[in-house]
């Protein structure tokens, strides 16, 4: 018997529960990395051990989590789950139920079927009038028909304004209904999930050449709202990335002298972005594994990288939600997409506790409004955790007038409740000014950047 966390027995027990009343349907909400695979895979083989349903399957966004689903789902179950003669059931990816005949629909109807949905904030809509493919599908085939139907996430919003399917809205405004909750507080004092330490990187002079007129932007924020250039100026820039790749360098090598085997994730914007990340690091005396669509067998390589020592993995999309890595423990973020749904599934993948109480997930990124903003919300939901701190400055100035405060890069002191203590936000300057011209790719190009400020999010 597989020994289960105290929220996923909770979790279970509530489920079992509910449906011993009469309902079908159960919502959990439980962080990214807090275990909820093995949580649903034990549960369906409680169901199936008391005869409460003859078949299961499961749902997932990515063929990468589908078949991680399978190999739990066999491993506690000890049955088998390829969708064959004499299996117990499937672990099949949303984008398969358009393609799954009528007879295999019937299987609902003939039997008592568990149907799992991994990630269910990818499938929206309360009727087939405003729901997406995937909701679409749900909600013809499964949803009145499955015997019981589990939903899980860890990041419960869409970036539209679509409901997400099977799933109760109550109050004046609209609050998600959730069967049982289990937040990152929680994962962070059970020892579930890392304590987040959040890097962003901001510049205090961004020089942008345009018809031979310098112009100069004091932030990153300041260059998106008024230079007309886009963020793909900053991210695909050799200093930035530079910047962010040796920062997340210092860090995993820092790991590594702990947990031999740590490993590091770079989330890039496109395939020619990754290639040339990879480039770059390479320049920089690192090796990495190149993970896109377009490899022979990219599931294999993600595969091998989980279960090897290689320090990095680069890629676009393949390796973000429900992607279970472990000994991935910094992440650098160079990707395009800047919604708080991604920004959470790609901290998620740091955050899986290994082998201590006490760890600590890295994600470093530059200092865009909207991932400054999602860092201060992860901080204002953890505050017993939050501590703010900056390093490399030898003049300190009062924080409330400056926003500048010295500090060093060692772990903030426990209070007596054993609990890091709450401090302001502080940014850290860092010393050395990176001049120059660089390369240019518009009218409008940057020409050069000033000093990078450091603001740090350490929960």
């Amino acid at each position: 018997m597989i020994n289960l966390r105290n929220w996923q027995s909770e979790a279970i027990t509530s489920a079992l529960e509910k449906f011993e009343a009469l309902y079908s349907h159960f919502l959990c909400l439980a962080t990214p990395g807090a275990g909820k695979t093995v949580m649903a895979s034990t549960l369906a083989d409680i169901l199936i051990k008391k005869d409460k349903v003859d078949l299961v399957l499961c749902f997932s966004p990515s063929t990468v989590v589908a078949n991680d689903f399978k190999v739990e789902l066999e491993a506690i179950t000890k049955k088998r789950f390829c969708g064959g003669l004499g299996a117990t059931g499937s672990s099949l990816t949303y984008q398969s139920m358009r393609h799954l005949d009528a007879a295999f629909w019937t299987l609902l109807d003939t039997y008592r079927v568990f149907v799992i949905f991994d990630e269910i904030h990818h499938c929206a809509g309360t009727g087939i009038e405003n729901a997406n493919a995937w909701g679409e599908q749900i909600l013809m085939n499964i949803q009145g028909k499955a015997h019981y139907t589990i939903a899980l996430t860890g990041t419960p919003w869409r970036s539209d304004t679509i409901p997400i399917a099977m799933a109760n809205y109550i109050g004046e405004d609209n609050r998600l209904q959730v069967d049982y909750r289990y937040d990152l507080t929680q994962a962070i004092e059970d020892g579930v999930c890392r304590s987040p330490h959040i890097t962003l990187f901001d510049n205090e002079l961004i020089d942008v050449i345009e018809n031979n007129e310098r112009t100069s932007y004091s932030s990153i924020s300041d260059f998106l709202i008024e230079s007309g250039l886009s963020y793909s100026e900053l991210i695909f820039h050799d200093e930035v990335i530079r910047k962010i790749l040796k920062h997340g360098m210092i860090r995993l090598n820092q790991e590594r002298n702990i947990f031999s085997n740590a490993g590091g994730l770079i989330v890039a914007a496109t395939i020619s972005h990754a290639k040339h990340i990879q480039m770059l690091l390479s320049e920089l005396g690192e090796s990495s594994e190149l993970v896109t669509y377009q490899e022979d067998d990219p599931e294999s390589l993600i595969r091998r990288f989980k279960r090897g020592s290689q320090k990095w993995i680069v890629s676009i999309g393949m390796i973000s939600e429900g992607t279970n890595i472990p000994r991935l423990r910094v992440c650098c973020y160079l990707s395009l997409v800047t919604t708080e749904l991604y920004f959470r599934q790609v901290l998620g993948r740091v955050l899986r506790a290994q082998y201590s109480p006490v760890e600590l997930g890295y994600l470093i990124m530059p200092a865009h409004p909207r991932l400054l903003e999602y860092s201060n919300r992860v901080a204002e939901e953890v505050p017993h955790y939050a501590v703010i701190k900056s390093s490399g400055n030898n003049q300190v100035l009062d924080s409330e007038d400056s926003n500048l405060e010295e500090d060093s890069d060692s772990p903030p002191k426990s209070n007596e409740q054993g609990k890091p203590p709450t401090a302001p936000l502080n940014i850290e300057i860092e010393e050395e000014p990176s001049q120059g011209p660089l390369t240019s790719w518009y009218d409008s190009t940057i020409d050069s950047f000033g000093r990078f400020q450091q603001k740090v999010f350490m929960l």
